[in-house]
């Protein structure tokens, strides 16, 4: 119900203006017909009752006596932080709009000359009027940073957030009161969709919030990232030579003597700087005592500007990006192509290309042009084959533990069935875990279990569940039933021998029965 009635306050705007997803004149959500009060009413009873009813339920639970039981408590902690941040953005925006239509104030009423122009330019001297939208949406701004105790920063992308649900993504809102998604992914949504037309904004709103019912703020952003790419009506190509233009670098103080450096450069240039400081402080990193990863890194990035790059006996050069180049794409419409740069996302075909051009090989792996699913060649071993690893490096692109982004040079190819247990060694039960949820999984009864399409629905050890898709994954299969859990949870459990070489922690220890010294066959 609550759909219809923002449906019939929004059929009251009256913005005639260009089609953005930005703040409407002065007075647009005012209702005029009679019945206008009576719908803003309804709508804040719909908008808070699911609020109250989650804070009466949460506040008569005593203290939790089991994990589960906790895990529940916080479940309804998080709903009702989404209920509020959605309660918050509604009154956000509808109070920024009374202030921006000039409604009488405490002020105005004890000096009613005050909102005469040539009656301020003689107060104040300043040629501007105190009823500019501008000046008072950043006084606003102030007054609303000093009742929340935050920053007029902070505050003011918060009124930016709530300005887009509350004209724009209604649908989100209503869901965010709901608690049904996160606040950070609204945020998200309203940022991505902010300088597109509004049709193509809501656009991308329906066709991701399905998946923001279940999916994590990570996936989420990267997911209305690439709809956005996808959507976009100008190419991607001109938008890119647009932002290349604000190339800069930056630096600023930081205490004890210290500072940092800020480089804006085009992803593929950050991506392969990175990876490439990284590869080298990791062939330091097994003749170091004193210096972490993270020393050794800032060492060889500050070593190769200032000092020259470090020496070393390897003449040829690893590459150091990964890239998805879509064939399909490629051939029928090539300036609004998209390709995917590994560890950070959608980049402009073009772009890819130049970098394809300078790669010494290239792979191809067969994806499906419609859903987007990767359609791999499987392996009966238990070692994966290189082409198995080259395809888990492109569908997973970083540990597949919901919310990680480890990449896939931090992380571990794992079977989902023990091979142990009769498990094969193929892309439908193969994944990259990183370190740590190798642990949960096998140390601590974490299941996973494969859906198809490079789907994998996650259950904790008490029951929580969460689906996780590829992040190119457009159309994702319907969530499985609830699988019996196949063992409790094993508290204080320690690492022997065993379980280590189950992790594979000691690489060079030969394991009976499995043929790991096979060579690799395409």
């Amino acid at each position: 119900m609550l759909e219809s009635i923002m449906g019939k306050l929004a059929a009251h705007q009256t913005n005639t203006g260009p089609e953005r997803p930005d703040i409407p004149p002065a007075g647009a959500r005012y209702c005029p017909d009679a019945d206008g009060n009576w719908i803003a009413g309804i709508e804040r009873l719909l908008s808070t009752d699911p609020l109250r009813i989650a804070v009466t339920k949460l506040t008569s639970l005593g203290t939790p006596k089991t994990p589960a039981a906790g895990l529940n408590q916080l479940r309804s902690i998080s709903e009702i932080r989404a209920m509020l941040d959605g309660l918050e953005s509604m009154v956000l925006a509808d109070t920024s709009e009374m202030v921006q239509r000039g409604l009488p104030t405490p002020l105005s009423e004890e000096n009613p000359t005050l909102f005469d122009y040539k009656q301020e330019v003689e107060t104040h001297g300043y040629p501007i009027s105190r009823l500019d939208q501008d000046l008072n949406r950043s006084s606003f701004v102030a007054e609303a940073a000093m009742v929340s105790r935050s920053s007029e920063r902070a505050t003011f992308n918060k009124l930016a957030t709530a300005e887009g649900l509350r004209y724009v993504h209604e649908d989100s809102l209503f869901e965010l009161c709901r608690g049904t998604i996160t606040g950070r992914t609204a945020g998200a949504l309203v940022k991505q969709t902010r300088d597109i037309p509004l049709a193509t904004a809501k656009q991308i709103e329906a066709s991701l919030l399905p998946t923001a019912l279940t999916a994590s703020d990570a996936s989420m952003a990267l997911r209305i990232k690439r709809q956005r790419e996808k959507l976009h009506p100008e190419p991607a190509a001109h938008r890119r030579a647009r932002a290349e233009g604000g190339r800069s670098l930056m630096w600023w103080p930081e205490a004890d003597g210290m500072a940092i450096l800020q480089a804006y450069l085009p992803a593929e240039d950050v991506l392969a700087i990175y990876n490439t400081v990284n590869t080298h402080a990791d062939r330091l990193l097994a003749a170091e005592e004193e210096r972490g990863v993270g020393q050794l890194r800032a060492d060889v990035f500050r070593d190769s500007l200032i000092d020259g790059w470090p020496a070393t006996k390897n003449k040829h050069s690893a590459l150091f990006v990964g890239l998805t180049i879509p064939a399909l794409e490629l051939l029928t419409n090539p300036e609004r192509g998209i390709a995917s740069l590994e560890g950070y996302g959608p980049i402009p075909l073009g772009a890819a290309l130049k970098l394809a051009a300078k790669a010494p090989a290239l792979k191809a792996i067969l994806t499906d042009p419609w859903t987007g699913a990767i359609l791999d060649l499987g392996r009966k071993r238990y070692k994966p084959s290189k082409a198995l690893r080259d395809f888990l490096r492109v569908r997973d692109e970083h540990c597949r533990f919901p919310g990680c982004r480890r990449a896939p040079m931090v992380s571990e190819i794992d079977h989902i069935e023990a091979w142990a247990k009769g498990g094969t060694t193929s892309e439908q039960n193969v994944e990259y875990l990183c370190k740590r949820h190798q642990v949960y999984k096998h140390v601590l009864g974490w299941e996973a279990v494969y859906l198809g399409n490079g789907c994998i629905q996650w259950r904790t050890p008490h029951g929580v569940t969460q689906l996780e898709l590829p992040d190119g994954l457009v159309y994702p299969h319907a969530l499985n039933p609830v699988p019996e859990p196949a063992q409790e949870m094993l508290p204080m459990n320690h690492l022997d021998a065993q379980t280590r070489r189950l992790l594979g922690w000691d690489e060079h220890e030969v394991i009976p029965g499995f043929p790991e010294n096979e060579s690799d066959h395409l």
